[in-house]
C-alpha cells in the first residue's frame, strides 16, 4: 500500500482555509454594535432600559455601545445620527425627514410623556390653582430646553416659551425668568427632589395637568432597515410576553408619579400635537398607558 504524502504547501493552504473558516464563524457570531449617546444619566433612564430589554429579545444579535463622545443636547444628537456617529437615538416623537430617518412605531413610555406636570415657584401655587382653561394659562411663560419637541406644541396652542440650558431651567423657573417648567409626569417629582437644594422654592404644581399626544420613540437612519425591523420586533415581543409592562410599572420614576402625582385628581388642559407623526398616531390603542386608570 502506497501512502500519499501531502506537500508542505498544500498543508499550509488547508491550515489557512481552516483558520479563515474559524475566524469567519467567530465574526458571524459576535453581536453587532448599536451606538447611542451615552451620558451620566443614560443607564438609569427608562428609554435605555426598554431598549436593553428589546435588544435582549434578539438572540445576542446586537450589543449596545456608548458613542465615543457625549452629545450635549437634542440638536447635537440628531446631527450625530444623521452623520452616522450613532445608530439610534430616542426622544419625543416628532415628524422626521423620512429620506434620512425612521421612527420606530412603539411608545417607549406608553404615552406618559404627554402628561405634563409643572415645576413652579411654590409660593405661586395660588395663581396656578386659579387656572381653569388654556386661556388662563396664556399670560404665563413656559420654559424648555433648546430643540425640545414640546416647544412647537406649546407655541401652536398660543403659549409663550423661553429656552435655556437644561441644568439652568430649574433656577430660571424660581428666579422669575419663566413661570412654569412643564415636565412629564414621571420626570417632575424626581426632578423637583433632585434640584430643590440648588433652586430653593422649586415645587411640583398641585392642581393641573397639560396633556397632549406624545411619547418617546426610537429613531434610526433610514438606510438601517434591518436595525429598524429588529428593534421593532424586540419591542413588540417584550410587550406580548409582559416584560415591557413589568419594566414600565417598576421604573422608580413612573411608580413615583403614579403614587404621588395625583394624576386622576387634577384639572386637565388638552392641547393638540400638530407634530405627531402619522406612524405614531397609527400605533394601536392597546399600547398606550392610561395613568388616570393605571391601566392600558
Amino acid at each position: 500500500m502506497i501512502s500519499r504524502i501531502k506537500s508542505p504547501a498544500k498543508q499550509i493552504c488547508i491550515a489557512t482555509l481552516c483558520s479563515l473558516f474559524v475566524y469567519s464563524s467567530a465574526l458571524a457570531s459576535e453581536p453587532m454594535p448599536i451606538k447611542f449617546n451615552f451620558t451620566e444619566k443614560t443607564s438609569s433612564s427608562l428609554a435605555y432600559k426598554v431598549l436593553e430589554l428589546a435588544v435582549g429579545k434578539l438572540d445576542n444579535k446586537y450589543e449596545l455601545q456608548g458613542a465615543d463622545v457625549v452629545y450635549p443636547n437634542t440638536n447635537a444628537e440628531k446631527a450625530a445620527l444623521a452623520e452616522g456617529k450613532i445608530d439610534i437615538r430616542w426622544g419625543g416623537a416628532t415628524k422626521v425627514d423620512d429620506t434620512k430617518f425612521k421612527n420606530v412605531p412603539f411608545p417607549i413610555d406608553g404615552g406618559l410623556l404627554g402628561y405634563r406636570l409643572f415645576l413652579i415657584d411654590g409660593e405661586r401655587q395660588a395663581e396656578f390653582s386659579a387656572i381653569q382653561s388654556l386661556e388662563d394659562l396664556e399670560s404665563m411663560i413656559a420654559i424648555q430646553g433648546p430643540g425640545w419637541g414640546d416647544i412647537g406644541i406649546l407655541e401652536n396652542a398660543g403659549l409663550t416659551v423661553r429656552t435655556g440650558p437644561y441644568n439652568q431651567l430649574f433656577k430660571m423657573t424660581v428666579g422669575g425668568r419663566a413661570d412654569y417648567f412643564p415636565r412629564a409626569a414621571f420626570e417632575a417629582i424626581a426632578e423637583q427632589a433632585a434640584n430643590v437644594d440648588d433652586a430653593p422654592g422649586l415645587a411640583v404644581e398641585k392642581s393641573l395637568i397639560v396633556h397632549y399626544p406624545l411619547t418617546w420613540v426610537y429613531t434610526v437612519s433610514a438606510d438601517r432597515k434591518g436595525l429598524y425591523d429588529d428593534i421593532m420586533k424586540g419591542l413588540y415581543e417584550a410587550y406580548d410576553d409582559g416584560s415591557y409592562k413589568k419594566l414600565l410599572l417598576s421604573d422608580a420614576n413612573v411608580k413615583l408619579s403614579l403614587e404621588q402625582g395625583n394624576l386622576n385628581g387634577r384639572k386637565v388642559i388638552e392641547l393638540p400635537n400638530p407634530n405627531m407623526p402619522e406612524e405614531i398616531k397609527a400605533i394601536p390603542e392597546k399600547y398606550w398607558f392610561k395613568p388616570q386608570n393605571n391601566s392600558w
